[in-house]
C-alpha cells in the first residue's frame, strides 16, 4: 500500500472545509428559515388571537343588540297595551257621555211634548152615539156629571174637542172611543180635573193628556192600581212627576199618601 503524501493531505484538508463551510452555509440558511417560520407561525398565532377577540367583541354586541332588541319589542308592547287601554276608557267615557246627551235630549223632549199637552185632558168611558155633538157631549158631563153649574162651563174658552179612534178595539165588544179636550185657559181645566174623581163610579176616567210614552206607563200602573184596590183595599192615585209615573197608595183619607211605583219614561 502506497503511503499518501503531503499533496493528498491538503487535498483532503481541503476538501473537508469545504464540506464544513457548506455544513455552517446550510445552517446558517436554515436558522434564516426556522426565524422565519417561527416569525410567521408568531404572527399567524397574533391575527388568530386577534380574530377571536374580534370575534368575542362580535358576539357580545349581537347578544347585547338582540337584548336591546328585546327590551325594545317588550317595551313597544306595553305602550300598544296602554295605548289600547286608553283608547278603549276614551271610547267608554264617549259612549257614557253621549248616552247621558240622548237621555237628556229624550227627556227635554217627552217634557216639551208633555208641556204641549198641558192644556188637554181625555175622557174616557162615555158612551158614543151616531151623529153626536161633541160640544153637547161635553157640555153635558161638565154639568151634569161634574156639577159645574151651566154659566161657568159655557165660560170655559176650548179650542178643540173630538173622539179618538181607538187602534185596536177589543174583540166582541166597541167601546167607547176617547175623547180628547184642549182647553185656552190651564185653569179652565185644572177646574175640570178637580171634579173628575165625581164619574169614577159611573166607569167614566178624566184623566191629563200625556205623551204616548208616559200614557202607556200609565196605562201599566192603573192595572197595578187596580189589584191593589181591589185585594188590598187601599186607595190609589197616579201622578205624573216630570217624567216620571208615581202611583201611590194610601189605607183612607186621613193617611199620608206612599210611593208603591216609580216608572221612569226616558
Amino acid at each position: 500500500m502506497a503511503m499518501a503524501t503531503k499533496e493528498d493531505f491538503a487535498d483532503l484538508k481541503n476538501i473537508m472545509m469545504g464540506i464544513n463551510t457548506k455544513v455552517t452555509n446550510f445552517s446558517s440558511r436554515l436558522d434564516s428559515v426556522e426565524k422565519n417560520l417561527t416569525e410567521l407561525i408568531s404572527d399567524v398565532k397574533s391575527e388568530i388571537g386577534q380574530v377571536k377577540s374580534d370575534l368575542s367583541i362580535t358576539n357580545s354586541e349581537v347578544k347585547l343588540l338582540r337584548e336591546n332588541h328585546n327590551e325594545l319589542e317588550r317595551g313597544v308592547g306595553h305602550l300598544e297595551s296602554q295605548f289600547n287601554c286608553l283608547e278603549t276608557e276614551k271610547l267608554e267615557a264617549l259612549k257614557i257621555d253621549i248616552d247621558k246627551k240622548l237621555a237628556s235630549l229624550k227627556e227635554c223632549q217627552v217634557l216639551l211634548e208633555k208641556h204641549d199637552r198641558k192644556y188637554n185632558i181625555l175622557i174616557y168611558g162615555i158612551e158614543q152615539k151616531q151623529n153626536e155633538i161633541i160640544w153637547e157631549v161635553i157640555d153635558n158631563l161638565f154639568v151634569k156629571d161634574l156639577g159645574i153649574e151651566k154659566f161657568k162651563a159655557d165660560s170655559f174658552p176650548i179650542a178643540n174637542a173630538h173622539r179618538i179612534p181607538a187602534k185596536a178595539p177589543v174583540v166582541g165588544t166597541k167601546r167607547p172611543d176617547a175623547i180628547i179636550v184642549r182647553f185656552m185657559h190651564y185653569a179652565d181645566k185644572q177646574c175640570i180635573m178637580a171634579q173628575a174623581y165625581k164619574v169614577a163610579n159611573k166607569k167614566i176616567r178624566i184623566v191629563d193628556d200625556l205623551p204616548v210614552i208616559m200614557k202607556e206607563a200609565r196605562n201599566d200602573l192603573t192595572k197595578i192600581a187596580y189589584n191593589i184596590r181591589t185585594k188590598e183595599k187601599l186607595q190609589t192615585r197616579i201622578r205624573a212627576r216630570g217624567v216620571h209615573l208615581v202611583l201611590e197608595t194610601r189605607l183612607n183619607a186621613r193617611d199620608v199618601w206612599n210611593v208603591r211605583k216609580d216608572i221612569s219614561c226616558v
